[in-house]
């Protein structure tokens, strides 16, 4: 697993520029550069001991739990077992709607909670609509459900379903924040509007910057995967250590983004 170099950071827009983007002309270079470096700032602050929560952990759990269960004979049997109960031939929204029921009695903060229930969920879905060999809606399932999910049960495929995971929790807290702190920075009430109209017509470039920014995260999920969930789910003293790196990872290199100004 070892020490990931900074270097290894994929080049991807700078969060400043895209913030310029969204604001177009009507919003001076000093509040971009204000709305650009606060939310860098309150999304990094987020990640401090984030791994704490339990269920921040409880979703990275269900994901790690997922991915092992794919390889049983019979997965859904051996995740009742465990109390993660599916509905015969589960679709990508029972799966998703499982991760619900899996992490609410987990639950220490409903703010941590709730973007770590939704991270998964999206993780899940796009996991999905990736790797599968028709095309079905979410609402559909396949002829082996877990056939998609096997994709995910090494340290190969587990280290981009791990990625989609970060990625999504980290666009989900840019979009709280850059919505804050727009308001917070811009003086009139139309400037507001406009500003939190054109977030919504961008969300695909913070999206993008997220998915990148995730990607230092890579190389330690697919080694840690191999090391401790090749024979059985990692205890949860294991999950919360790679999240402690992982989220580390992601705050150094919101770090460098905010760096670069």
């Amino acid at each position: 697993m070892g020490h990931i170099r900074m270097s290894l950071l994929p080049t991807s827009q700078k969060w400043r520029d895209i913030i310029q983007q969204i604001a177009g002309m009507h919003v001076s270079e000093s509040e971009v550069a204000d709305i650009a470096q606060q939310t860098i700032q309150n999304v990094r602050s987020r990640f401090r001991h984030i791994e704490q929560d339990n269920g921040v952990l409880g979703a990275f759990q269900f994901l790690v739990t997922l991915a092992v269960a794919s390889r049983e004979k019979n997965p859904q049997a051996w995740l009742l077992d465990i109390g993660i109960e599916l509905p015969d031939d589960p679709t990508p929204l029972a799966f998703a709607k499982a991760v619900s029921a899996y992490i609410t009695p987990k639950k220490d903060s409903f703010e941590y909670g709730e973007i770590a229930q939704q991270a998964a969920g999206d993780a899940i879905c796009i996991w999905y609509d990736q790797n599968q060999d028709h095309t079905l809606s979410i609402f559909e399932s396949l002829e082996d459900p877990f056939e998609v999910w096997r994709k995910a049960g090494n340290g190969a495929g587990f280290c981009e379903l791990s990625r989609l995971f970060f990625a999504k929790f980290t666009q989900r807290y840019l979009n709280y924040f850059l919505e804050r702190e727009a308001s917070a920075a811009l003086g009139g009430i139309d400037k507001r509007i406009e500003f939190e109209e054109q977030i919504e017509e961008h969300v695909d470039a913070i999206s993008s910057h997220a998915f990148e920014t995730a990607k230092i995260t890579q190389p330690f999920a697919a080694g840690w995967f191999n090391k401790y969930a090749t024979k059985a789910i990692p205890n949860e003293s294991e999950i919360e250590k790679f999240l402690s790196h992982a989220f580390g990872k992601m705050r150094d290199a919101l770090q460098r983004e905010d760096d670069e100004k």
